[in-house]
């Protein structure tokens, strides 16, 4: 299981649920003393209160200040499909300069219930610009925040209080697919072969994520035997966060089979 530092299991610990439910335990409105629910809550618990004394806990308040935003807030809300959203910015809100958005929904997945599956994660400074070192990735309007680590640490950590068994995630494209894979296991072995060999070409052409991302974006990438660019093909990815779920994928029939299709996968670069 993707490992979470001890600071954060620490602060996982004293987080109370009258903190996160009303924002501070000490801190009651009247709506909380007569049971009505003025705030709207995040996965049915957490307030808007609760989440930005989240952020505070786990230091990103201070990580985001130290790229550049003295001040924060946050959205939650719910859409008109039952997905759960929230939304990190400075003040005031605009739809198109956000630092961080997360789509959730609460779902099952192959008689695992009940499982969180992300439909949507993007974290991007809108303080910064492209560079040759932080180029543009397939679907970014700004760089990356560089919080993605300590972004999947708090969604297990919430995932875990809520009583998940574990958490989903569909990339549509390999990049996404490929950093997810540091913690997430392919549902499908063969798609973690068809990814580890993707990373092999990769590899053997001494290219950046962001350069190789491009490429299959630009269509330079072929799968031997076919004659038409290879466009990457999205499959589910599960993070467990209990035993059992564990004990489905890591396993040596698992690992043999992702040896396997990495094999039988063969992929290659066509030259500009």
């Amino acid at each position: 299981m993707f490992n979470i530092p001890l600071k954060f299991r620490w602060v996982y610990k004293h987080l109370t649920y009258a903190e996160l439910t009303s924002g501070c335990a000490y801190e009651l409105s009247f709506g909380d003393l007569f049971g009505e629910r003025s705030d709207e809550r995040f996965l049915d618990f957490y307030t808007k209160n609760g989440i930005r004394l989240v952020l505070k806990r786990y230091g990103i308040v201070n990580l985001l200040r130290e790229k550049g935003f003295n001040e924060i807030d946050v959205k939650i809300g719910k859409r008109e499909d039952g997905s759960d959203y929230l939304v990190v910015f400075e003040p005031p809100f605009r739809k198109d300069k956000f630092i961080g958005e997360l789509v959730v929904r609460k779902t099952s997945f192959k008689e695992i219930f009940p499982v969180l599956k992300i439909e949507w994660l993007c974290l991007q400074n809108i303080k910064s610009d492209f560079t040759e070192k932080k180029p543009k990735l397939p679907g970014q309007n700004f760089p990356g925040l560089g919080l993605g680590r300590e972004a999947l640490q708090l969604i297990m950590l919430m995932a875990i209080r809520l009583k998940f068994h574990a958490l989903l995630n569909n990339p549509q494209h390999f990049h996404n697919a490929y950093i997810y894979s540091v913690a997430f296991y392919f549902d499908d072995p063969e798609d973690f072969g068809r990814l580890k060999a993707l990373e092999r070409l990769m590899n053997s052409e001494n290219m950046t994520l962001a350069q190789f991302a491009c490429a299959m974006e630009e269509g330079r990438v072929f799968k031997e035997g076919e004659d038409k660019p290879y466009k990457w093909e999205p499959a589910m990815q599960i993070l467990p966060l209990r035993t059992y779920v564990e004990n489905r994928y890591n396993t040596q029939e698992y690992w043999d089979k992702a040896r396997f299709f990495t094999e039988k996968y063969r992929f290659f670069l066509k030259k500009e």
